[in-house]
């Protein structure tokens, strides 16, 4: 009996540290071709460090490429769920929070950080608009199953400035106060409503099926100057409507 309990207690803390020391690039080298067929452009870069605490680089289509880090908890494994620190730092962008997933789906909290213009501007100025000033991340939590976002609520706090929009016709400098963005779900849709003041200006809204849609409000399109359509008489709705299949 003794000998047979020391042979388990053996095979465990063996298995356990082989785990515990394990690479992680176990864990990109197993999952990885299936993370980027099912997230087309998303590329895997150099990964370091061991299963529990490690590191890898993530770059997302025309985004600038991240470090990504994580601590691993021990004891949520037992439950079934892997719940981990995460932070990424590169390119403009410094955020952390806390991820949990199980096969059922998971949620990441806590999202706090900064992003700097020149990350997102890496893709909106092929788009014709060029931003400058800081992004700040507070208190941001979202939840998700296996098909789709369930929950979301935080808020966003840009600090104002100098903003670049090229359109076929002419390009404006238009100076912008600070801007404060809340984050929520509308039905199935995550949607990000952008204000100075009390005053919405700007709603753009994510759908389970990739597209994405952006409503500016007239008291925008007057404070940067653009112009509107000829006729255009209703001042209370969205000025104008956009929309783009994002994945």
């Amino acid at each position: 009996m003794n000998k047979a309990f020391y042979l388990a207690i053996a095979i465990i803390a063996f298995t356990i540290s082989i785990v515990v020391m394990a690479p992680a690039s176990i864990v990109t080298g197993l999952f990885g071709d299936a993370i980027q067929r099912n997230i087309p452009g998303l590329k895997i870069g150099a990964t370091r460090g061991r299963i529990w605490q490690g590191s890898t680089q993530l770059q997302y289509q025309r985004l600038p490429a991240v470090t990504v880090s994580w601590k691993m908890a021990a004891l949520p494994l037992l439950e079934g769920k892997l719940s981990t620190l995460v932070e990424l730092n590169g390119g403009g962008l410094q955020l952390e929070m806390g991820a949990m997933a199980s096969t059922s789906g998971g949620s990441l909290d806590n999202i706090n950080g900064t992003i700097e213009s020149r990350f997102i501007n890496a893709v909106s100025v092929g788009y014709g608009l060029d931003l400058t000033g800081v992004f700040e991340l507070s208190g941001i939590s979202t939840s998700f199953d296996q098909r789709w976002l369930t929950a979301l609520k935080g808020v966003t706090n840009w600090s104002g400035g100098i903003v670049h929009i090229e359109t076929p016709e002419q390009f404006y400098s238009v100076k912008l106060p600070a801007l404060k963005g809340q984050l929520s779900m509308k039905g199935s849709n995550a949607m990000l409503d952008v204000a100075s003041g009390t005053t919405t200006l700007l709603t753009l809204a994510l759908k389970p099926d990739g597209w994405s849609q952006t409503s500016v409000s007239y008291m925008l399109t007057d404070m940067a100057g653009l112009p509107l359509p000829n006729g255009y008489q209703d001042t209370t709705g969205p000025a104008f409507v956009l929309e783009e299949k994002v994945f």
